[in-house]
C-alpha cells in the first residue's frame, strides 16, 4: 500500500463490509443448529452489508482530486491500520474461516474483526474529519465490539444496529 489515497481507503472500506457480510454469513450457516448464535451472526452480517452501502455513498462525495489525506502522520496512521491483523496478519479474523468449530472461536474471530474495522475506521476518520456517514458506522463498529463482548459474557441478545443494550 504505497500510495495509499482516501479514496483506496474508503475502497478498502467497503471491500472489508463485504468480507464481513461474508464471514458472518458462513458463521450463521455454520451455527445453524444454534438459532440464538445463528440469527447473531445474521444480523451483524446486515449490519455489515449496510455499512458497505454507506461507504459507497461516502466514497462517491470524495473529491475527485483527494490523493492523500491531510498530513503525512494521518496518512501513516491509515497505512498502519490497513496493515493490521485483519489485512494483512496470518491469523486474522478471516483466516481459514473452515476451521471455525465451536462458539468461543467463531467469536473470538467476530470480536477481532470488529476491533480492527473499528481502528481502521477511526483512522479513517482522522484523514477525512467529520463526516457523518463515518461517524455513524463508527458508531455501529462500536456497538458491534460491545454486544459480541456482552454476548460471550452474558449470553444476551443483540439486535442489530438499533440496539441500546
Amino acid at each position: 500500500m504505497d500510495h495509499l489515497s482516501l479514496i483506496n481507503g474508503i475502497e478498502l472500506a467497503v471491500t472489508t463490509e463485504k468480507l464481513g457480510a461474508n464471514f458472518y454469513k458462513t458463521l450463521a450457516e455454520r451455527f445453524k443448529e444454534n438459532a440464538e448464535i445463528s440469527e447473531l451472526f445474521s444480523v451483524l452480517a446486515k449490519d455489515e452489508e449496510a455499512h458497505e452501502a454507506q461507504f459507497k455513498a461516502l466514497l462517491k462525495k470524495v473529491p475527485a482530486g483527494e490523493k492523500k489525506p491531510k498530513s503525512d502522520r494521518e496518512y501513516q496512521l491509515l497505512t498502519a491500520a490497513a496493515m493490521s491483523e485483519f489485512f494483512t496478519g496470518k491469523e486474522g479474523p478471516m483466516k481459514d474461516i473452515g476451521k471455525i468449530k465451536t462458539r468461543d472461536d467463531a467469536f473470538a474471530r467476530a470480536f477481532a474483526l470488529e476491533k480492527a474495522s473499528l481502528f481502521y475506521y477511526h483512522a479513517m476518520q482522522d484523514c477525512l474529519g467529520e463526516n457523518e456517514i463515518l461517524k455513524a458506522i463508527i458508531s455501529a463498529e462500536k456497538n458491534h465490539l460491545v454486544s459480541v463482548m456482552k454476548y460471550l459474557v452474558t449470553g444476551a441478545k443483540m439486535r442489530g444496529l438499533a440496539d441500546t443494550w
